[in-house]
């Protein structure tokens, strides 16, 4: 997978319609190996949304305190922000089977860290209340990418999940292959 070359990631070529295009005419292995690439996309985008929702918590955080005269330092809410209280679940109920790998971590990673060295929030106190709140709005709008892309991600899965699961209704001995 590659930030740099956009006609070699796996986003894009998950989102390409030909991506599903004639899957009963594939073999098995090819419809479960779209799958997993399906699979691996959809862990590496929730795991680059929450970066994006977690760094954009704590800038809200900033702005908050901010509003209500200081508080406790930024560093000794880090739990009570990011925690999942009051986030909402967005899990569809599947048990996790792709484990990202530490590549991606790190490139998740990267994207996150480029987009807040370019907003310059790597430390909300050296900002203006202006610049806070331009560094939230770039977060907030590259989370909502990010989530649209999961969902065009998750279509797609959706679509290939169907098709295997017809092919094992068909012949219930493919599941054991």
């Amino acid at each position: 997978m590659s930030d740099d070359h956009p006609a070699n990631r796996r986003i894009d070529k998950i989102r390409d319609p030909s991506f599903v295009d004639g899957l009963s005419a594939m073999s098995l292995d090819d419809v479960r190996a779209r799958r997993d690439d399906a699979l691996a996309e959809r862990e590496y985008l929730s795991l680059l949304r929450r970066l994006l929702q977690g760094r954009a918590e704590i800038l809200k955080a900033e702005v908050e305190a901010r509003e209500h005269g200081g508080g406790a330092p930024l560093v000794d809410r880090l739990v009570e922000i990011l925690s999942d209280e009051g986030h909402p679940v967005t899990s569809r109920g599947e048990v996790v089977r792709v484990a990202v790998p530490e590549d991606e971590m790190m490139l998740a990673r990267r994207r996150v860290e480029r987009l807040a060295a370019d907003s310059g929030i790597s430390d909300p106190s050296t900002l203006n209340d202006e610049e806070l709140g331009a560094a939230i709005d770039a977060l907030v709008a590259e989370e909502e990418r990010t989530s649209e892309a999961r969902r065009d991600v998750m279509n797609v899965l959706d679509v290939l999940q169907d098709e295997l699961k017809r092919r094992y209704k068909e012949n219930p001995s493919l599941s054991l292959q």
